[in-house]
């Protein structure tokens, strides 16, 4: 007997249909894929705007105080650093040390945004520090090195030194205060410095957003120098938490430098070559964004933030 094998029979799969080929996706015009890169340039240059507020700032006042140690150190040794009158803003006119804080920096002439990218400003309509009367000094608190973020930390009795054209002053700190906090009455012919900066960040306690001013009045412990010649015409730029409107010409220019930067940076690369562009347009569109940023810090921030 012969057994017949059979074998079983198997359901073929459907075959799996291949979908067209559709036509080939048609690029973007020219023009609108430049206007569309320009604006995600832009994008991005505006997000790199805080990275530079925390992260650069405080790299190029740190290169700025460098350089005016350097001449405030030549001045001193000179007997050429001013003391009263018209003094260019911007120049170095002492050395703050606060030993407490670990801090030694260079106090510059001028108080407006632009003067306290540098370092502490001196307020031109008071007096320096070390002569007869109240010396305001202020000083950043969130960008730019923030060297007066942690002035609320000093104590009564706390020193801070100062030195000038006229010698090295020592100051005892008295206390700190907020506004509508009475101010200790200074005795005639005696000399204080005033420390002005700002505190309170919002919840998040960040740094940003101040909401209040805060001082921390230091009264000399020596004699005080010689009275020297002190301006009385205040600009309101000079006053705290104020923006630097003579930035906002340099603003706009840079603006509209930066604008054709980010074009022709677009163009090259879709007309150009990747490598090529960024050789050559990157170094370009960075050094016209540093500028851009500086001089909105300056015109569109508070001078003590």
């Amino acid at each position: 007997m012969i057994a017949i094998l059979t074998t079983p029979e198997v359901d073929a799969e459907p075959a799996t249909e291949v979908p067209p080929v559709g036509p080939p996706r048609r690029p973007l015009p020219f023009e609108v894929a430049l206007i569309v890169r320009v604006l995600a340039v832009l994008s991005l240059l505006c997000l790199g705007f805080v990275g530079y507020l925390l992260l650069l700032s405080p790299i190029q006042q740190d290169r700025a105080q460098g350089v005016l140690y350097a001449k405030a150190r030549e001045s001193l040794a000179d007997v050429t650093m001013p003391i009263g009158g018209t003094i260019e803003p911007g120049s170095p006119v002492a050395v703050l040390d606060i030993p407490g804080l670990r801090l030694t920096q260079v106090v510059v002439e001028g108080t407006t945004g632009t003067q306290l990218q540098l370092g502490p400003g001196h307020r031109r309509t008071s007096p320096l520090p070390g002569q007869p009367g109240v010396s305001v000094l202020m000083g950043r608190a969130a960008t730019f090195g923030a060297p007066f973020r942690e002035i609320t930390k000093l104590h009564e009795g706390d020193e801070i030194t100062v030195t000038t054209g006229q010698g090295r002053f020592s100051f005892r700190v008295d206390g700190v205060r907020r506004e509508g906090d009475r101010t200790v009455p200074l005795p005639a012919g005696g000399s204080r410095i005033v420390l002005v900066s700002v505190e309170g960040g919002g919840a998040l306690d960040l740094g940003i957003g101040p909401d209040r001013t805060v001082f921390v009045d230091a009264t000399l412990t020596g004699q005080a120098a010689s009275a020297g010649v002190v301006p009385t015409a205040a600009l309101p730029e000079e006053a705290p938490l104020r923006a630097d409107p003579a930035g906002l010409l340099p603003l706009v220019l840079w603006l509209q430098a930066a604008l054709l930067a980010v074009i022709g940076f677009v163009w090259a690369r879709l007309r150009w070559g990747r490598w090529e562009t960024w050789l050559v347009g990157m170094p370009v569109l960075l050094a016209v964004a540093w500028q851009v940023y500086t001089a909105v810090a300056a015109a569109a921030l508070p001078n003590l933030l």
